[in-house]
Formats: C-alpha cells, structure tokens, sequence
C-alpha cells in the first residue's frame, strides 16, 4: 500500500518549537516525516530527532524521506502513548520540543 501524507500547519508547528540547532525534538506522530524533515533543516550536528510512529507504511515513506538527515534521526515503531517508556530505553530523558 502506498503511504500518502500532506503535513498541515508546518509553518506554525515549526514557529511554535522555537528549535534550538542543538537540541532535541520528538515528533509521536511521525507519518510522512514532513514536519521531521523542516526541524532537521534547523539542527546542528548535534541536533537530533526521534520519529515515532505505529505505521509501518508511515514508518518506511518517513525514513526514505530523513535520508539526508540519517546521522541525527531515530525513527521507533510504536505509539505515542508509549513515548516516555520508548524514549528512556533510548537513553533520553529530556527533550527541547515534542510534537503530536
């Protein structure tokens, strides 16, 4: 099945984290990866992006799409009920911005 996704409000989303380059952002509904892919153009090297999504279809249109940004993006199957628990088994404990 081919995933489809138009990622709405963008521009506000983005506006609303205020990204730090350095920081740390968790997108728990991650889908096609459009808003992911605005917020990695704001990191540094430093910066990171956890993608979270339950969707198998979302998760591989999402990976293709954060290629270029694959050094600072962890992309987890699972639901963003489950983030808190998913996120400490990474190794984060604090995070700079979380959308859903």
């Amino acid at each position: 099945m081919e995933f489809r996704h138009k990622s709405v409000l963008l521009e506000e989303s983005i506006d609303a984290l205020q990204i730090k380059p350095d920081g740390i952002y968790v997108d728990g509904t991650l889908g096609g990866g459009g808003h992911s892919y605005e917020i990695c153009t704001h990191l540094s090297d430093k910066g990171r992006l956890i993608g979270i999504d339950q969707d198998a279809d979302a998760i591989a249109a999402a990976t293709e799409r954060l290629k270029p940004f694959e050094d600072k993006v962890t992309i987890i199957r699972s639901n963003y009920c489950e983030m808190p628990q998913r996120l400490r088994e990474i190794g984060i404990e604090q995070v700079d911005g979380i959308m859903l």
